[in-house]
C-alpha cells in the first residue's frame, strides 16, 4: 500500500526524469548533426515539456495516524515565531525610543556606535530577520518534547540577535579595530539587557508559551493510504473511486554566473 503523497511525488519525479532522458538523447544525436555536412544545417531536435495534466484514479484504503509530523509542527511554529518577532521588535524599539528621551547616556551611547536610529525601517527589518533566525535555529533547545516553552532561556539569549542586528549598522571606526569593536559590543550589550528585562518584552516572550503548547499537543496528522493498481480498481464500484487532477509545469533551469562580491562569483541555477 502506498501513500497518496508518494504516488504524486513519483509522478512529478518521473516527469523530471523523462525530460532528463530526452536531453541525454538530444546530446547524443547532436554529435551526428555536427559531423554530418547536411544535418549540420538543421536544428537538433529537443523535447520541451511545458505542461502535463494527469487524472489519477485511486481508492482510499485507509487513513492511519501519521507517526511523525515534524513538517506541520515546524510550519505552525514558524508562523507563530514570525508573528511573535513582530511584537518583540516593536516592543524593543518602543522601549529604546522612550529610554533615549529620558536617559542622555543611553542616547549618546546609541549614536556613538550606530548609524541608524529607532525609527529606521532598515534597522527594524534587520532586527526582524536576526531575531526570527534565532528562533528558527534554536527552537529545539527552547521547546521540549511535550511542548513546554522555556521563556527564561529565550530572555537570557535574546540579547545576541538584537545586538547582531544593531552591529550591522555600526560605524566603521568601531569595526576596523578589534579592541574598539569589543568595547562596542560590550557597551551595546549594556544598552540591550535592560530593554530585554522590561515587562513588555517579558510579556511578549511569555505569550508564546500557550500557543506553542497547543501546536505541540495538537500536532496530529494522518496519512492517506491508497490503491492505484488497475486490477484492484476494476473490482470496485464507481462510488469507491476517487480522483485527483495533477497539473504540472516542467520549468527549465540553467546555470548562470552570479556576482557575490567585487572579485567573487558563484554558479547558480536560474529559470531559463
Amino acid at each position: 500500500m502506498a501513500d497518496l503523497q508518494q504516488i504524486v511525488g513519483a509522478i512529478l519525479r518521473d516527469l523530471a526524469k523523462a525530460r532528463f532522458s530526452a536531453d541525454l538523447y538530444s546530446r547524443s544525436i547532436a554529435r551526428y548533426y555536427e559531423n554530418d555536412y547536411l544535418l549540420r544545417k538543421f536544428p537538433v531536435p529537443r523535447a520541451d515539456v511545458e505542461e502535463v495534466e494527469i487524472d489519477l484514479k485511486f481508492s482510499i484504503a485507509g487513513v492511519p495516524d501519521s507517526e511523525v509530523n515534524n513538517e506541520s509542527q515546524e510550519a505552525n511554529a514558524a508562523v507563530l515565531f514570525e508573528r511573535s518577532v513582530e511584537r518583540l521588535v516593536a516592543s524593543f524599539l518602543d522601549i529604546a525610543r522612550a529610554r533615549s528621551q529620558d536617559d542622555r547616556a543611553f542616547n549618546d551611547t546609541w549614536w556613538k556606535y550606530l548609524t541608524k536610529g529607532f525609527n529606521s525601517t532598515a534597522l527594524r527589518i534587520e532586527m526582524r530577520q536576526k531575531v526570527l533566525r534565532y528562533f528558527i535555529e534554536s527552537y529545539t533547545h527552547m521547546i521540549d518534547d511535550d511542548g513546554n516553552f522555556d521563556a527564561a532561556l529565550v530572555l537570557g539569549e535574546l540579547e545576541r540577535p538584537f545586538r547582531w542586528a544593531m552591529e550591522a549598522f555600526a560605524k566603521e571606526d568601531f569595526t576596523r579595530d578589534e579592541e574598539a569593536e569589543q568595547q562596542m559590543k560590550s557597551d551595546l550589550r549594556e544598552l540591550i539587557l535592560p530593554i530585554i528585562g522590561d515587562d513588555a518584552v517579558k510579556q511578549a516572550v511569555a505569550a508564546m508559551a500557550k500557543p506553542i503548547k497547543t501546536i505541540w499537543q495538537g500536532n496530529s496528522d494522518t496519512r492517506l493510504e491508497i490503491m492505484v493498481e488497475g486490477g484492484q480498481l476494476s473490482q470496485l464500484s464507481d462510488a469507491a473511486l476517487s480522483s485527483v487532477k495533477i497539473k504540472a509545469v516542467v520549468r527549465n533551469m540553467v546555470w548562470t554566473e552570479v556576482k557575490v562580491g567585487d572579485r567573487t562569483t558563484r554558479h547558480a541555477l536560474t529559470s531559463e
